[in-house]
C-alpha cells in the first residue's frame, strides 16, 4: 500500500535549535520582521515553512491539520458558515483538512496575538474598557465616585 507524502514543517523551536546547531551555538535565530509568522489554532505553536500547506499537512508539535478552518484568515464564527468569503463552501468538519480554495493561513504578530485579537482590544480601548485578556472592564475615567456627585453632574448638565 503506498503511503502519501507528509512534509515534515519544523516549529520555530526547532529552527531555532538547528540554527545554534549549524552555528556552534553562537548565533541567535531571528525571523526577520518583514516576514509573515504562522501559528497552529490547537496548540499555539509557531510554524516555518517555505513551501504552500497541503490539504494533509500536520502540526509537528500536536498532529492537527493545518490547512483547516480555525487556521484560516477568513473564519469568522459570527459569519455565514463561519467563512468571511462570501464564495466559500459549507465545511462541516472545520478542524479536518480541507479543499477550500480560499484558504489564507492566518498570520500572528510580534506579540503573539491576532488580526482579530488586536481589533477586540482596540474597541475595549476605545469605549473605556481594559484589553480582552484582562480581569474585568477598567473603570471610566472621570466617573462619579458617589451617588451625590453623580446627581450633581446630572443636575448641572441639564441646567440653562
Amino acid at each position: 500500500m503506498h503511503r502519501p507524502y507528509r512534509m515534515h514543517l519544523p516549529t520555530a523551536t526547532e529552527a531555532r535549535n538547528l540554527s545554534e546547531r549549524r552555528t556552534g551555538g553562537s548565533a541567535m535565530y531571528y525571523q526577520d520582521s518583514d516576514e509573515k509568522r504562522y501559528a497552529c489554532y490547537n496548540c499555539n505553536e509557531e510554524l516555518l515553512f517555505d513551501v504552500k500547506i497541503g490539504r494533509r499537512d500536520m502540526c509537528p508539535n500536536c498532529s492537527a491539520y493545518l490547512h483547516s478552518c480555525y487556521n484560516c484568515e477568513y473564519h469568522d464564527p459570527n459569519a455565514h458558515n463561519q467563512c468571511r468569503e462570501n464564495q466559500g463552501e459549507f465545511i462541516r468538519d472545520r478542524a479536518e483538512g480541507n479543499f477550500c480554495l480560499h484558504f489564507q493561513f492566518r498570520t500572528i504578530h510580534d506579540d503573539g496575538t491576532t488580526e482579530a485579537e488586536k481589533a477586540k482590544d482596540q474597541l475595549n480601548a476605545l469605549f473605556g474598557e481594559g484589553p480582552s485578556k484582562g480581569k474585568g472592564p477598567a473603570p471610566a475615567i472621570g466617573s462619579p465616585s458617589t451617588e451625590d456627585e453623580a446627581r450633581s453632574r446630572l443636575e448641572d448638565l441639564f441646567k440653562k
